[in-house]
């Protein structure tokens, strides 16, 4: 019978406690467990055990369970004497004496073990579907540029085609309407003179209009094998400017780095060396000021359109910063504006402007964002420091 009482001492987790949760009696499994000795939990409140991480309800739900006479069953995780912790799944019940209750005896398991497999478990489960979610993100982001890949491999093609089919017409129209043009000019003056010359201005602008179209349609497919050297990216940005000046002059005030832009504005006054293709980056400035400046010519008064441009440094990057006040992109577009095919112009352009100034930046080992800012759009440009 000692040994029995022996065993059940050593490896029951066991404790009683008086009607106020005073420890009156402790197991030495109990003891081991929390790592008190005996005499450290006798005399104290169970409450000695609690951990921080036990809602204090379900220990109220403990006392009422256990005061009305019922047994209170649970989990209940524990805090040792050194601070560490355990869990147990608790029996508590009621002792009685003549009909009264005089204590309360407490059987536990260490469910630990099981516990941690358990939170282990729900971890891994989370990081699973976590990195399920992400995987599927990465493949569609993956797909998007497969898709995109594909239809700018389209395009080469279609560009190619375009290129050999219309190229030798289109040169055989454009000379043959020149002739046209210098004998109307030759006629006397008349109102059929006028007329025909005023036809044949919109003649002119629909044939360079076809042949812009199939230049960029080239341009978005082709790979340039202009090498890349040491640039100072504010004379590429002046003569940006000077070859659109004639354009600009009559839409815009220009500033760059908060000075009015004309055209005897020195290339060298600033410096910013970054290695890129010179005629290149040269093409993007142009595509941008071209396309500020479509919008631009939308506001009906002179002094309230601006343009400007700014360029600095920061840690190891060159930054171009080009703004207007036009009114900014369109939101339902903004995230795609450099897919080709994406344009604002209600007429003219054919929305791969944009698509072909990224790809050029991103060959120069730039990237390009565009949002919109103080009632405009604006086009920031990184490039690495030379």
């Amino acid at each position: 019978m000692n040994d029995l009482v022996h065993l059940i001492d050593k490896y029951v987790i066991r404790s009683i406690t008086d009607t106020s949760g005073k420890i009156i009696s402790a197991s030495e499994a109990f003891c081991k467990i929390s790592k008190y000795s005996k005499e450290e939990l006798l005399g104290k409140n169970h409450s000695i055990l609690r951990h921080p991480d036990m809602d204090s309800a379900v220990f109220a739900d403990l006392w009422s369970t256990i005061k009305s006479g019922k047994t209170w069953q649970g989990k209940i995780k524990n805090r040792t004497k050194d601070g560490s912790f355990y869990w147990v799944e608790a029996n508590v019940e009621p002792n009685y004496e003549n009909g009264e209750i005089t204590s309360f005896t407490a059987i536990r398991t260490d469910i630990t073990d099981k516990v941690l497999l358990e939170e282990l478990n729900t971890t891994l489960n989370e990081k699973i579907v976590s990195e399920v979610e992400k995987s599927k993100q990465q493949l569609k982001l993956i797909q998007k540029e497969q898709i995109k890949s594909a239809k700018l491999s389209s395009i080469g093609s279609l560009a190619a085609g375009i290129t050999h089919e219309i190229n030798t017409p289109l040169t055989y129209i454009k000379g043959n309407f020149e002739m046209m043009r210098y004998e109307i000019e030759s006629l006397p003056q008349s109102d059929i003179k006028k007329g025909l010359l005023e036809d044949s201005e919109l003649i002119t602008e629909g044939i360079n209009r076809i042949t812009n179209i199939v230049e960029s349609m080239r341009e978005v497919s082709s790979v340039s094998n202009e090498i890349k050297e040491e640039v100072n990216l504010y004379h590429t940005l002046v003569t940006a400017l000077v070859v659109s000046s004639n354009r600009s002059k009559h839409i815009t005030k220009i500033y760059i780095n908060d000075k009015l832009f004309d055209i005897n504005t020195s290339k060298d006054e600033h410096s910013f060396m970054a290695q890129v293709q010179e005629q290149r980056i040269e093409q993007v400035w142009i595509i941008i000021i071209s396309n500020a400046l479509d919008e631009l010519v939308k506001i009906p008064e002179y002094e309230k359109r601006r343009l400007n441009i700014d360029i600095y440094c920061k840690t190891d990057k060159i930054i171009v910063e080009i703004s207007d006040n036009a009114g900014g992109i369109d939101e339902n577009i903004i995230d795609n504006i450099f897919d080709p095919f994406v344009s604002m112009k209600k007429s003219g352009g054919i929305g791969i402007g944009l698509n072909i100034a990224k790809k050029i930046i991103e060959e120069n080992n730039g990237k390009i964002i565009a949002q919109n800012k103080n009632n405009g759009a604006l086009f920031k440009i990184e490039f690495n420091i030379k």
